[in-house]
């Protein structure tokens, strides 16, 4: 008997004690047994229970490729298999997103990520420019390309006014913006913060300074 086997005779030997604690029927609408599991980053297949008097309903939110249920729907105090492809990128997580009647309510499924030294690098990580219209640029590395769509930044002012770092545009290959022209009398610095954080809450960041000349 292979591994698989076993894990789902296990599963079924869960669901009925489970089953068997509960003597009496349950008195609410909707109840679940956990709002937060944390999986593996292998694949994987795991059990989700659902405690309820009536008919339910249960969705993916978002409906993700990676994983799957294989029901959608139930009557009464029942449960379901939560099936996971394994993860070879950063932790991730979707919702499932139970109903019945007008209760609602979620539990969140996050896998942990198989990456295990995410980065990403600015080369260089520091400008100096000159005090007219400008523009600037740094190459971007990183091993982020299946999460690259939640890679976000931000700018802070650090030294002298604000808004003067404008049009930035972040691609997986380069960090390009524009600058106004410093008409003070000092340099102004900002900070291009370049970061990701997973459904682990683990950050990924790095940074560019940019310093400007007066005229």
């Amino acid at each position: 008997m292979d591994c698989r086997n076993l894990c789902l005779m296990a599963m079924t030997v869960m669901f009925i004690a489970a089953g068997c604690r509960k003597t009496d029927p349950y008195e609410g609408a909707l109840g679940l047994q956990s709002r937060r599991v944390v999986l593996s980053a292998e694949t994987g297949l795991t059990p989700v229970m659902v405690y309820s008097n009536t008919s339910w309903t249960v969705k993916l939110a978002p409906k993700v490729s990676w994983a799957g249920l294989d029901r959608l729907e139930g009557e009464n105090s029942s449960g379901l298999y939560f099936s996971y492809a394994a993860n070879y990128n950063l932790a991730r997580k979707v919702a499932l997103a139970f109903e019945a009647g007008e209760i609602r309510d979620t539990v969140w499924m996050i896998q942990k990520g198989g990456l295990l030294n995410p980065f990403i690098t600015l080369s260089p990580s520091s400008l100096t420019l000159g005090a007219g219209d400008g523009s600037g640029a740094v190459a971007v590395t990183s091993n982020l390309s299946a999460d690259w769509k939640d890679v976000e930044w931000k700018v802070d002012y650090i030294e002298g006014d604000s808004g003067w770092v404008t049009d930035i545009s972040l691609s997986k290959t380069s960090l390009e913006f524009k600058l106004k022209p410093n008409g003070g009398e000092t340099v102004r610095k900002a900070v291009i913060t370049v970061s990701h954080c997973d459904a682990e809450d683990n950050v990924v960041k790095t940074m560019l300074t940019i310093n400007q000349n007066p005229a």
